[in-house]
């Protein structure tokens, strides 16, 4: 379930929900809020470049386009829960210009409420239009909740920022992207920019065009017989060689494997 929405992430209109065991990922955004509940152990997070602790039985809460990754350190067992905005709308405009005000939600009472309303969407299995209506009722209630518990503040610099810089990189991926484009388009010198986008997004910005790089290849290679090197290439590969490298690396598999295994799962 994780390497399908990472591809398709921004395109679904309805919640998608899972359970995972020692999650990790890579740091990504979306459009989407994103709710981690912590069942067991405890798991390390980065959302916007701040690190944090999510222990058991609290919620990790990452705002619309906020930078986020995971890691751990011993065994752990959470839900995870995404929302579009657009399935809920009366949230929608407010969550679209405001982050929630705390990254980590402590308050217990609230957190039982919310793990038995994760535990019902688990029980729908998916989404779809017959458990349309269940879904959102309950998810009406989780955010409910969760706003009511830490609150919402207007989004900062900070968070306009990475989000100006994810947008870019969205649009222009798939074209030269370089360092010294970026930091003069966004008003900053070359090692300033650097510091920030490394302490925003985890990682250099090599390294996070080559992830939505080896995204984009992952899509062609479900929704299409192209060749690998035309695959490369019209993911913003210089060479077939780099670009096993990088997609090895992203989701733990050569392109032929990842291609043979979304083929035999159909």
């Amino acid at each position: 379930m994780k390497e399908f929405y990472e591809i398709y992430r921004d395109d679904f209109k309805y919640p998608s929900f899972w359970q995972d065991y020692n999650i990790t990922c890579a740091p990504h955004f979306h459009s989407s809020i994103e709710l981690l509940y912590v069942l067991d152990g405890s798991i390390n997070a980065v959302v916007d470049g701040k690190p944090y602790t999510v222990e058991q039985n609290q919620i990790l809460i990452s705002s619309s386009y906020t930078v986020h990754y995971y890691s751990h350190e011993k065994e752990s067992h959470s839900i995870l829960l995404v929302v579009p905005l657009n399935f809920i709308p009366s949230y929608s405009t407010v969550l679209s210009k405001k982050v929630f005000a705390e990254c980590i939600c402590k308050d217990a009472d609230v957190n039982g409420e919310v793990l038995h309303c994760l535990k019902q969407l688990l029980l729908q299995k998916e989404c779809r239009e017959s458990t349309a209506n269940i879904i959102r009722g309950y998810t009406f209630v989780i955010i409910g909740l969760i706003v009511n518990s830490v609150g919402l503040v207007d989004a900062g610099e900070d968070n306009l920022l990475s989000k100006e810089i994810l947008k870019y990189l969205q649009n222009h991926y798939l074209s030269s992207v370089s360092l010294n484009i970026l930091a003069r388009d966004f008003g900053y010198s070359k090692y300033r920019f650097s510091h920030i986008f490394s302490t925003y997004f985890g990682c250099n910005l090599p390294e996070y065009v080559n992830a939505l790089r080896a995204r984009h290849a992952a899509n062609m290679l479900a929704e299409t017989e192209a060749p690998l090197i035309e695959v490369a290439m019209n993911s913003g590969f210089e060479s077939v060689r780099t670009f096993y490298r990088i997609f090895k690396r992203c989701f733990g598999m050569t392109p032929s494997q990842y291609r043979s295994d979304y083929i035999a799962k159909q």
